[in-house]
């Protein structure tokens, strides 16, 4: 844990949001895991099926470790809430004004294409390419490539809390929006009552979701 706060709930409680550091990776990768295990669209890009889910969640843990890799290495916001010492929820939020689709692609496409195969990276490549596309009618915005809360620990006010701590960040940032993508509907109700507003439906694999965004005069 970064000892650099971006928010706490009050001076008696445990709660509180900052940057992560290397160590705390392998531990966001299993809460993202967690969370992400049942999200239709990677079910969809990596081939999950029924009767044997083994392959695909060696893809979806492995696609999790590259995007935290590269989120890392290419010096992007990683931020978690913790309850006392435990990292209970995690987001990867990328810069305003720094491509989605450059350098972190390539990186993709080939370690990728090696664990996952050709049809997946691709899918995957073609995904990120539509929601940058998309997200270039907001400029100087803050696109939110991950979002989980550990499945033990939900509905407890801890989703809302990361995202105040992503207002803070997009402050920090001098961005001028923030962005999401969403395919599960149960989630939207979170975002629109924190002043994020549908702007698009993409589709991808058959599976359709929505680009919310949040502007600055909404995040105060």
């Amino acid at each position: 844990m970064n000892d650099e706060l971006l928010a706490q709930d009050g001076p008696t409680t445990e709660l509180k949001a900052s940057y992560l550091t290397a160590e705390d990776c392998n531990i966001a990768a299993s809460v993202l895991y967690q969370a992400y295990h049942d999200d239709e669209l990677f079910q969809q890009i990596l081939s999950f099926d029924s009767k044997s889910p083994a392959t695909y969640e060696k893809k979806l843990r492995l696609l999790i470790r590259e995007e935290l890799a590269s989120f890392w290495q290419s010096h992007q916001h990683i931020i978690g809430v913790f309850s006392g010492n435990n990292l209970i929820a995690v987001s990867c939020v990328q810069k305003a004004n720094d491509s989605l689709a450059a350098d972190r692609v390539w990186h993709w496409r080939l370690k990728l294409m090696l664990n996952t195969g050709m049809i997946s990276t691709k899918q995957l490549i073609e995904k990120e390419k539509a929601i940058h596309q998309a997200v270039t009618q907001f400029p100087n915005c803050c696109f939110i490539s991950l979002f989980a809360v550990d499945p033990h620990v939900q509905h407890q006010g801890i989703g809302r809390f990361l995202l105040r701590a992503i207002d803070d960040l997009v402050n920090t940032d001098n961005a001028d929006h923030s962005a999401i993508f969403i395919t599960q509907d149960k989630h939207c109700a979170l975002f629109e009552s924190e002043g994020y507003r549908s702007e698009q439906a993409l589709t991808f694999t058959k599976v359709t979701g929505q680009l919310f965004v949040k502007s600055k005069v909404e995040n105060g």
